[in-house]
């Protein structure tokens, strides 16, 4: 069996209860994320509570995953198998100076986990950029102008 864990951040110019608000409406996910997440929706439960289910992908690859921990903003989790490897999904919104950071934090366990590196980190670069430029064109609450998007330089996610 093996393990795969790749981790990074990406900077948001708004606070972490903003960006927090933008993610947690999972209604809007194929929006920014039309290719990962094209068929992300509720399944049961209580949205971003313990227990409640969530699927995602696209078609033909959509999978189920169970919210195991919810402290919004601060973290979320949800592990989901998927083709024989179990994933474990944490994101965070971190405050940073000038705004916050979306913090994503995931792992791979199962038969091949790690030949999946080079597809985690190309996908989770494309996913945050994409949701960065989604939060550019959100206003923040009450209105007013969407934030800037051009904030920082992706990290590259190498995961270790």
């Amino acid at each position: 069996m093996s393990t795969l864990r790749v981790v990074g951040e990406l900077p948001l110019p708004v606070d972490p209860g903003h960006a927090w608000e933008v993610f947690a409406r999972v209604e809007d996910w194929p929006v920014w994320d039309w290719m990962g997440s094209r068929d992300a929706a509720w399944v049961d439960g209580d949205p971003w509570t313990v227990g409640a289910r969530l699927r995602l992908g696209h078609r033909p690859f959509t999978f189920v995953g169970v919210v195991t921990v919810a402290d919004p903003p601060r973290v979320v989790v949800w592990e989901a198998p998927g083709l024989g490897i179990q994933g474990h999904h944490a994101f965070r919104f971190p405050a940073r100076p000038g705004g916050c950071a979306i913090r994503s934090e995931e792992t791979f366990t199962g038969p091949g986990a790690r030949l999946l590196r080079p597809l985690v980190r190309w996908y989770w670069r494309r996913q945050m950029l994409a949701f960065r430029r989604h939060l550019a064109r959100t206003p923040p609450p009450g209105g007013g102008t969407p934030p800037e998007s051009g904030v920082g330089r992706p990290p590259d996610p190498r995961g270790g």
